[in-house]
C-alpha cells in the first residue's frame, strides 16, 4: 500500500467512528380536552426524530386525581409518527380548575435497554384556572451513584397566601428521597425547597427532562403550574484521568498523516 493510499485508508476509517452511531429521540405532543362530567380523553402523538428504531413503546398517565389507561404503541420507526387516545376518568368530587398530567413514555433500544421520558400537560375540569404561583429548577449534573440536592425556588405573585403541595416527578432512571412536600407561601414572598436526587439507571451521556408539580386551592377553585430542567449525566471521572477533547485524537492522527507524506515526498524526490 502506497503512502496516499495509506492515508485515505486512515481517514475513512475515522469517517466510519464518527458518523457510525445512532440514537433515539423522541417527541411527545399532547393535547387535552376539557372534562366536563366523569371522562375525557388526551391525545398523544409520538415522532422519532433518531435514526434507531425504539421497541416496545408505551405511554401512560402520571397523576395523583384521575383514573387513566395506556397505550401500547409496540416499535416506533424514525420518522414515521404514533398517534393515539388516553382515557382520563373522574374518580372522586374534585373542585373545578387546572390539574397537572404528566405523560410517561418508556421504550427501549436495539439491546433491550430500558429508557423512559416524562411530558407535561393539564387537564382542565370544568372551567380553566391560571396559577400565581411558579417554580424555577437550579441545574444539576450527576455522575455514578451520586446523591445530590436539585433546588427549586418558588415565587408567589398572589395577593394571598397558598398551601402548596409540590410534586418530583422523574424518569424512571432518576430516583428521588421524597418526592411529596407541602408548604405555605405568603403574599409575594420566594421560597425555597430542595430534593436528593441519584441516578439509579441513568447513562453517561443522557439527559433527562425532571419536573416539579405545584397546586393549590383557593376560593373553591385548583390552580397548578409545572418547573422543569434538565438533569446532565456526566462520566465519573478519576483523579488521575484528564479531559480530553473529542476533536484531539483526530488532530493527531492529522499531524502524523501529514508528517508520514512530507517524508515519503522528501525520499520521492532524492531517489
Amino acid at each position: 500500500m502506497n503512502s496516499r493510499k495509506l492515508a485515505f485508508f486512515i481517514i475513512w476509517l475515522l469517517i466510519i467512528q464518527t458518523v457510525s452511531a445512532t440514537f433515539i429521540s423522541i417527541t411527545t405532543t399532547i393535547t387535552t380536552d376539557t372534562m366536563t362530567g366523569g371522562i375525557a380523553k388526551t391525545h398523544v402523538k409520538l415522532l422519532n426524530s433518531g435514526d434507531e428504531t425504539a421497541y416496545n413503546v408505551q405511554v401512560s398517565l402520571i397523576t395523583d386525581t384521575f383514573k387513566t389507561d395506556q397505550i401500547y404503541v409496540g416499535n416506533l420507526d424514525p420518522k414515521i409518527p404514533f398517534e393515539g387516545n388516553l382515557n382520563i376518568t373522574k374518580t372522586k368530587e374534585i373542585p373545578s380548575g387546572s390539574y397537572p398530567l404528566v405523560v410517561l413514555t418508556d421504550y427501549s433500544d436495539a439491546n433491550g435497554y430500558p429508557f423512559s421520558s416524562v411530558s407535561p400537560t393539564y387537564m382542565t375540569y370544568k372551567n380553566p384556572t391560571v396559577s400565581k404561583v411558579s417554580g424555577a429548577f437550579s441545574e444539576l449534573s450527576l455522575s455514578g451513584k451520586e446523591s445530590k440536592k436539585i433546588e427549586l425556588t418558588l415565587r408567589n405573585l398572589d395577593s394571598s397566601q397558598h398551601d402548596l403541595k409540590v410534586k418530583l416527578i422523574l424518569p424512571r432512571e432518576l430516583k428521588v428521597v421524597n418526592d411529596n412536600k407541602n408548604l405555605s407561601i405568603g403574599s409575594k414572598e420566594e421560597k425555597k425547597l430542595d430534593f436528593d436526587v441519584s441516578s439509579f439507571s441513568a447513562l453517561a451521556g443522557s439527559s433527562y427532562v425532571v419536573l416539579a408539580s405545584i397546586e393549590y386551592d383557593d376560593n373553591n377553585l385548583h390552580y397548578s403550574s409545572f418547573a422543569q430542567t434538565m438533569v446532565k449525566i456526566i462520566e465519573e471521572k478519576s483523579p488521575f484521568t484528564f479531559n480530553i477533547p473529542s476533536w484531539l485524537p483526530i488532530l493527531i492522527v492529522g499531524i502524523l498523516i501529514a508528517i508520514f507524506l512530507y517524508f515519503q515526498f522528501r525520499k520521492g524526490k532524492k531517489q
